[in-house]
């Protein structure tokens, strides 16, 4: 592979540790999101089930399309992209809010 394909797959490598990274938080969003929706202790009051379920619609929606984002990019690329310190946050690994268990 010349220089030009090794600056291409190094632009590629780039973009999809860039996806992961939305990838992550769009589904820690995601779930937040749920937390937020299922738990009686953390939803807010006066939101509306629609309003509610809308809210997840939204953030499954983004999470999809970051998912989708970061396969065709690891798809075009041949490989994952690993040691970039990708991960759901620390905070985020037990619980979403100190108010429950959760």
């Amino acid at each position: 592979m010349g220089s030009a394909g090794n600056e291409h797959r190094k632009g590629l490598e780039t973009q999809a540790i860039a996806a992961h990274r939305a990838y992550v938080d769009a589904l820690v969003a995601w779930e937040r999101t749920i937390h937020r929706a299922t738990c009686p202790v953390c939803r807010p009051e006066g939101l509306s089930d629609e309003e509610q379920g809308r809210q997840c619609d939204v953030a499954e929606a983004d999470k999809e399309r970051c998912r989708v984002a970061f396969r065709d990019l690891c798809d075009e690329l041949g490989y994952v992209p690993k040691g970039h310190g990708i991960g759901v946050p620390a905070d985020d690994q037990s619980r979403f809010c100190c108010k429950c268990d959760n």
